[in-house]
């Protein structure tokens, strides 16, 4: 691998890294932290007060389970991208979309740190991982595919990951009542 293809390979599998280390430290604390800031969240922010509840909604088994339905849609578009790119050269611009709605993700966790003026879950890899991919958005504001392959990444991504939350309280709910008539 040499040139562009080599550099993709890098950066792809940097992703993949970050993708896993960010979902780990958050899957380590997001239920405690929710648990223990809850009457804070909802005093400074009540306007998020449904979005805490469904935060709090989710037990770490079903963070993981959404972590994981996460994982494997990202992972199914990447290795689809990488064999459909030999047949019809569409590589560049669905992987773009996928970085750009992840760096904007970072993003989020970073501004999120800053609002609540202290540690939100995944602020540490998300400042971290913002270093390597954050430089990479100037490119969106300079070709007009980029920046529309970038807003139909995060308009999936999203759409996916109400699907994902939703799975997992669901997956975890039938694991729960499962043991419970054990």
């Amino acid at each position: 691998m040499h040139g562009i293809e080599g550099a993709l390979f890098i950066l792809l599998l940097l992703f993949i890294i970050g993708f896993i280390t960010h979902e780990v430290e958050e899957i380590l604390v997001q239920r405690k932290w929710m648990l223990k800031n809850e009457a804070t969240l909802k005093q400074r922010f009540p306007m998020l007060r449904k979005v805490f509840d469904h935060l709090l909604s989710l037990d770490t088994k079903a963070f993981v389970i959404a972590v994981i339905e996460e994982f494997i849609v990202v992972a199914l578009i990447i290795i689809s991208i990488s064999y459909l790119e030999k047949a019809i050269n569409i590589y560049f611009l669905p992987i773009q979309g996928i970085f750009f709605a992840y760096t904007l993700h970072l993003l989020v966790h970073i501004f999120q740190g800053i609002i609540f003026r202290g540690y939100v879950p995944g602020l540490v890899t998300a400042i971290l991982q913002f270093l390597i991919f954050g430089p990479f958005l100037v490119f969106y504001f300079h070709d007009i595919r980029l920046f529309l392959a970038g807003l139909a990444g995060v308009c999936i991504l999203f759409l996916n990951l109400l699907f994902a939350h939703w799975l997992g309280r669901k997956v975890s709910s039938l694991l729960s009542k499962n043991k419970q008539n054990d």
